[in-house]
Formats: C-alpha cells, structure tokens, sequence
C-alpha cells in the first residue's frame, strides 16, 4: 500500500539521519579527549622532577622541597625524582638529563634557577618548567611560576616582636642579602614601628645561610648590645643564634622558618613561620594536569605561609600577631614592598 511505503521510507531516513549524528558525535568526543587530556590520562603520560640546591636532611628549605616531590607522587599519582645538592652551574646538565629520560615536569627548588629556566624553556617547549621567585614577570609559555611573598609572611613577626621585647631592641639575622630577605626586613620593620614605636630594629647578613658558627657571633654580638629579640632568615644557621640565646644572661626570644624547631629550645622559640610548598606546586600540578603549560602561583600567608607554635610572649602578644596574619592574609594590610635595599622605618 502506498501510504504504508511512504512510512516506512520516512522512518529509514530517519535512522539514517540518526545514525550519521551519533556518529558525528561520537568523533567530537573523541576529539575532545585527544585535545583535552583529563587527570588520568596525564597521570600515565607525565613524569615529574625537581632540583634542589642542598641536602634534604637539612630538615629545612631542601627537606620542604623533597616534600613536593613525595607529595606530587602520593597525589597525582605519577612518577617522580628528585636531586640535591645541585649548584644553579650544574642545573642545567641534570634537567637535560631529566628531559632525556622523558620526564615532562621539572621543577626548579630556589630563585637561584630562574635564569635557567628561562633559558631553557624555549629549548624545550614540550616540557613545563616550575620556578619559585620573587615577583610576577613575563615568563616563556611553558612556565609555571610560583611567586614567594615572603615580604607579606613576615609581617606579623614584626607585630610580635615589638609586644615581646623588653629592651626594646630587635634584630634580624639573614645570612644571603636576596631581595626576599631585603623585603621581608623592612616590612618587620614598619609592623615594629606600628607596633611599638621605641623599639628600634638592627639587622646582619652574615653570608651564610647555613653556617652555625657565623650566626652564633652575629647574635652574641647583638644580645651583648642589649637585642632581647632576633627573627631568624638563617636556615642550619639558626642553631647557632639558639647557643647564643641560651647562654645570654638575659632571656633572649628567637623565631624561626621553613619548619618549626621549637623542640630544640623550647624555653626560648616565640614562634615559627611555617613555609610548605606543596600548597602552591599542587595549583600548578592541577593547572599542568588540565592542559595549561604555563601559568602563576601567588604563594602568600594561607597558600604556603602560616604562622605556628607561638609562644613564651604573653597572651596578648599572641592575639595581636594573629590578628595581623589575618589582616596581611585578607589584604586589610597590604606590606610595604621594597627589595632593592633595606629601608627602615623612621
């Protein structure tokens, strides 16, 4: 019959039709996926390393970067390597070598490789590079860059020190003069003068960031000249400042980095800025995972920097610094920045 040809012809062209859209459908799916890789997909491809310039026994800057790699492997399940004791001249070789091995992630441990990785990446644009450094700048597009704000971090020891000390003399011991530490000294030193405006703040670089001996002469120096407080920027150098303290006759308050040490002076520790990196190379990791080769990480007081293990200062003292973490972390104070050179507040 007629009109029951004329159906079933309808309904032939009909699944011809639908045929032809599943299958165009189906092949921009599967375009989609080749573009746009998901997390399990890069989890198989990728392979993640970092370089570090010391030992990761340090239980300091080296061991939080070892922390990264251990981290990236437990939560993105990929392969990772690490290499330390790495000078930024020998830098170069070990990351070719990395990429020779097909590792796709190379992450740089410390300011002293951004040069090198900006030198790199353009070699290598199949490879994403991660930087820590201390400011936002144009980078090669295969670049992740993690900006440090240590000069916001150290702010609230500056609120600290100036309700803690008795003398009302304070002191910071770096031991490298970085622009980080430059910053971070006359932040410490405009939340002093907010804080209490007769305490006066005197600093050393002592050239060493993780020499013992150096620090120690340094703060008995200061103690001696009637410094009662002294915020730390020494890594292994730290433990000399605590010889110092105990033997003073005079309660000496200390603070700290990177990882808390209170355990090694108890008595003496007022508290411990706590820098983590795996926060910031996370949002890289996640960024690198979606398909974003490149891009930047602020890493500031809540995303990488927090303030711990205050004590021996009153509660008062206590409060007030928390309080100043809080508003640095919410932008309700926004630090002096200054990294060319030290500039104290008057």
């Amino acid at each position: 019959m007629p009109g029951i040809s004329c159906f079933s012809s309808r309904r032939n062209n009909m699944k011809t039709k639908w045929t032809r859209r599943l299958f165009f459908a189906a092949a921009a799916l599967a375009a989609l996926a080749l573009v746009a890789p998901g997390p399990a997909f890069a989890a198989k491809t990728h392979k993640f390393a970092i370089i570090l310039p010391g030992p990761i026994e340090d239980a300091d800057y080296n061991f939080r970067g070892y922390e990264v790699a251990q981290d990236v492997k437990k939560r993105f399940k990929i392969e990772t390597s690490y290499s330390e004791r790495i000078s930024p001249a020998d830098a170069e070789r070990v990351a070719r070598e990395y990429i020779a091995s097909g590792f796709t992630i190379i992450g740089f441990h410390g300011g002293q490789y951004v040069r090198l990785v900006q030198k790199l990446a353009p070699k290598f644009p199949e490879v994403t590079f991660v930087m820590e450094s201390s400011a936002k700048f144009k980078v090669p597009k295969n670049v992740w860059n993690i900006h440090r704000h240590y000069f916001q971090a150290f702010y609230p020891f500056g609120v600290l020190a100036g309700l803690a000390t008795k003398t009302n003399k304070v002191s910071v011991i770096a031991g490298i003069p970085l622009p980080d530490f430059k910053a971070s000294i006359n932040t410490i030193s405009d939340a002093l003068k907010a804080t209490n405006p007769k305490a006066e703040l005197t600093y050393s670089f002592t050239g060493n960031q993780n020499d013992p001996v150096k620090a120690r002469q340094t703060a008995d120096a200061m103690i001696a000249g009637g410094v009662d407080f002294i915020i730390n920027m020494v890594n292994l150098g730290v433990y000399g400042v605590v010889e110092a303290a105990k033997k003073s006759k005079r309660k000496v308050l200390v603070t700290t980095f990177y990882t808390d040490k209170t355990d090694k002076a108890p008595q003496h520790f007022a508290g411990t800025l706590i820098i983590d990196f795996r926060p910031p190379y996370r949002k890289a990791l996640e960024g690198i995972l979606k398909g974003s080769p490149g891009g930047y990480v602020p890493m500031k007081l809540g995303v990488g920097f927090e303030i711990a293990s205050l004590g021996n200062v009153s509660a008062e003292a206590m409060k007030k610094t928390k309080e100043a973490y809080e508003k640095v972390r919410t932008g309700a104070i926004k630090p002096r920045l200054a990294m060319k050179k030290v500039m104290l507040a008057k």
